[in-house]
């Protein structure tokens, strides 16, 4: 389901986090693609809270730390059922001041 071109389009293994980005609202038709949590009458019950735990660790992360890709580290996607880089992606972490 995560490589189907009928779904994501010709640019299914590009890294495109703007398919997940609405401004102003959320197109539930996108969430119901991502296969972790299912969908219809069997949709996970936790589904919801999870997106919310999700964007609260991310934010208190991303607010706490400063996230810099190491000089001339690759930087490749490589798709899968999850998205991950083909060689890892070594960044330097540091606190914010």
């Amino acid at each position: 389901m995560g490589r189907m071109e009928e779904i994501w389009g010709s640019d299914w293994m590009d890294f495109k986090p703007e398919r997940w980005i609405s401004v102003g609202s959320t197109d539930e038709k996108k969430m119901v693609k991502f296969a972790a949590f299912m969908a219809g009458p069997r949709t996970c019950l936790g589904r919801k809270i999870a997106f919310v735990q999700m964007k609260a660790v991310a934010s208190c992360v991303l607010c706490r730390f400063k996230f810099e890709v190491v000089d001339d580290h690759p930087v490749v996607p490589d798709a899968s059922i999850l998205m991950f880089m083909k060689y890892g992606l070594k960044v330097r972490v540091s606190n914010r001041a």
